[in-house]
């Protein structure tokens, strides 16, 4: 696998298998189907339901076990497992979470997104400046390219947003830590939704949002860290001031949309 993407090699179908299950258990857990405290259904019943060896079964469990939704107890079976204990940064709970939705409140989905502007605060100013520091010629063309498709988006704004996650993704890829490539996934999915809402209007898109990214850029091709640390700062802080002003309820409303 490369490491500068997410893809993965196609699975065999003895792997197929076994990810079947737990795709089917992960997504109704996270879409509220099956709640915290609830038990799985018993061994044999699952053998049944999905024709499979009880090999491959609690090969399945161990997996959902270390994502985090559920945990497996002796002589009690297979229990759902609290939302806090669930490993946020995995790809496989973080796709569920994206494509099901979690049976979150309104107030929750906007603490959620508050949550990601706060995680992004603390991680992509010091992406930036490592990114001016490591980055190689490369990774300086992804982000450029990147910023490139912004500003040729105009008034697409689905295509604004494709380019802005790329932008980002880019530059925590240039910081050349490896320990954020599950963050920077992370971000790209919550991302998704959060620019549903700050970045909803072309004209302010183009007026504002676009210098702000093109500071970044100049700071990192330029290998100025400091100077990237505080571009990149200013362009969360205009985020979160658009999420302010957009509300709770109007960015509540986008993640239903």
């Amino acid at each position: 696998m490369n490491g500068n993407n997410f893809e993965t090699t196609r699975p065999s179908l003895k792997r197929g298998l076994k990810d079947r299950v737990v795709e089917e258990f992960g997504s109704d857990i996270i879409g509220g189907r099956m709640l915290p405290g609830e038990l799985l259904p018993s061994e044999c019943g699952l053998l049944t339901r999905f024709d499979i060896s009880r090999t491959m079964l609690r090969e399945a469990i161990t997996v959902l076990s270390a994502k985090g939704p559920v945990e497996a107890r002796q002589k009690h079976g297979t229990i759902v497992r609290l939302r806090l204990q669930w490993n946020r940064l995995d790809p496989s709970v973080i796709g569920w979470s994206g494509a099901q939705g979690e049976n979150l409140s309104l107030d929750d989905v906007a603490d959620r997104l508050d949550q990601l502007i706060e995680v992004r605060h603390i991680i992509e100013p010091a992406a930036a400046a490592l990114a001016a520091q490591r980055g190689t010629q490369e990774h300086f063309d992804h982000i450029a390219a990147a910023y490139h498709a912004m500003e040729a988006a105009g008034p697409d704004v689905q295509a604004s947003m494709r380019a802005d996650l790329a932008f980002h993704i880019a530059c925590l890829r240039a910081s050349g830590n490896v320990f954020l490539l599950p963050i920077a996934h992370a971000i790209r999915t919550a991302m998704a939704t959060s620019l549903q809402i700050t970045n909803s209007n072309p004209a302010s898109n183009r007026a504002v949002s676009l210098p702000l990214h093109c500071a970044v850029l100049d700071a990192i091709l330029a290998r100025k860290p400091k100077a990237a640390i505080a571009a990149m700062t200013g362009h969360l802080e205009d985020t979160r001031k658009r999420r302010e002003a957009q509300g709770r309820c109007v960015g509540s409303k986008a993640l239903t949309d």
